[in-house]
């Protein structure tokens, strides 16, 4: 039923819980044009949000929520700038925003990197940088392992500087690429992680019979299973990086009703002792292991 057939007064409520939502206090706000958010189809010249882009207005706002938590633990002594990497930044809605968020509203130095294996994409992210003026942000069409391979970080074949990373974001890298984004991360002491992972599959694939009887009986239904394991890949991950020193939480990105790749992993490095943790327990009781485990030879070193 729709809002037309409903009674009066239920419309009036639905119609009151959206005005609500709308009129929570973002860190970015309706109402003041935004020109990256103008310019990538978010926002109206007049500074009033596309219907259709209202979830993803709603989704970069929480990113910076998560940015602004962790300020403190990303800053840099005597004012040198913030570097940050975006891996796999797609249309880049996040990473403009980043930039917006500490160069132009807190006035932050900061050197943003989005990194990306679309030519393309790329192409259209830069120009757009360019045209906002936006100097201090840069995109290259490359992996994130590629972007640290120099390890005198005297830059690379193009002359780009490939120095270590304060933070290091990764959102919806598929399955064992957000792997490879958080093994590049702690191997390059990496202050901070956000990484909202997606499409966990290697669990589902590898899995097939576990040493937990109760396990084996969730396992008889392909869609328990299949979520079942996407949870464990991130629960594994989370332990991993705890071995590596970096203080792990596992949150809600945005609503379900947004998007069902709504967790994030953000970790935040504490020390450089190596800690038990218990990814052993849960490879043991799975009978595998996952990428990143391999990746940083499963001992919780940094190498």
């Amino acid at each position: 039923m729709s809002d037309f057939e409903r009674p009066s007064h239920i419309a009036s409520i639905n119609s009151e819980k959206i005005n609500l939502n709308r009129k929570k206090n973002y860190i970015l706000n309706e109402g003041k044009p935004i020109p990256f958010l103008i310019e990538l189809g978010v926002m109206t010249k007049e500074g009033k949000i596309v219907n259709k882009m209202y979830d993803k207005f709603r989704q970069i706002n929480r990113f910076l929520e998560y940015i602004r938590d962790i300020l403190d633990d990303i800053k840099n002594d005597e004012g040198r700038p913030i570097k940050i990497v975006d891996f796999g930044c797609g249309k880049s809605y996040l990473t403009f925003a980043v930039y917006y968020y500490l160069n132009e509203l807190l006035s932050i130095p900061v050197d943003i990197v989005g990194l990306d294996l679309k030519a393309d994409v790329i192409s259209n992210c830069s120009r757009l940088a360019e045209k906002l003026g936006y100097t201090k942000l840069k995109f290259y069409n490359t992996s994130v392992e590629n972007y640290f391979a120099s390890k005198d970080n005297s830059g690379d074949k193009n002359g780009n500087d490939s120095s270590g990373a304060d933070l290091i974001i990764t959102l919806h890298a598929c399955d064992t690429a957000t792997d490879y984004a958080l093994a590049t991360a702690v191997k390059q002491n990496t202050k901070a992680i956000l990484s909202v992972p997606c499409c966990q599959h290697e669990l589902n694939s590898k899995v097939t019979k576990s040493q937990n009887e109760a396990l084996n009986t969730m396992m008889k239904y392909g869609i328990v299973k299949e979520r079942f394991m996407a949870l464990a890949t991130d629960v594994m991950r989370c332990e991993l990086l705890e071995e590596n020193g970096y203080s792990v939480q596992l949150m809600e990105f945005i609503d379900m009703e947004g998007t069902p790749k709504n967790l994030l992993i953000r970790g935040v490095k504490r020390n450089n002792k190596v800690i038990k943790s218990d990814y052993q327990k849960m490879e043991k009781m799975l009978g595998s292991d996952i990428t990143l485990a391999n990746l940083l030879d499963k001992r919780g070193t940094s190498c």
